[in-house]
């Protein structure tokens, strides 16, 4: 059962995402088995959230873009587009650039 449990994922939403995780998968973090490491792009698809409802994705706590793998054991975090000014300098990112991708600054992990 431990190395189950090493190949879960858990998958939350903010604002809007919050709520289409709960009302189509029931629940709130949605756990999910991954046996092998996977794009957000191609989680958020897996899942049926459109590419343009996703601003930015926290994988373990830290604001990464939809091209980051996320790997067997991440906790993700899926935040669209919207989210108030102070809190995105707070979270990490801020604002988009002319390609409409979200700027910004990934914090690099000091211990683990």
């Amino acid at each position: 059962m431990e190395s189950a449990s090493k190949n879960i994922i858990e998958i939350r939403g903010f604002l809007q995402l919050y709520s289409f995780i709960r009302k189509k998968y029931g629940k709130t973090p949605l756990l999910l088995e991954l046996e092998d490491p996977i794009s957000g792009a191609g989680l958020a698809e897996k899942l049926g959230i459109a590419l343009d409802e996703i601003e930015v994705i926290f994988v373990n706590g830290f604001v990464q873009d939809l091209q980051y793998l996320i790997n067997p054991g991440d906790r993700v975090a899926f935040l669209p587009p919207g989210c108030p000014g102070p809190y995105r300098i707070a979270l990490g990112f801020y604002g988009k650039n002319q390609d409409n991708e979200a700027n910004f600054k990934i914090k690099k992990r000091t211990s683990f």
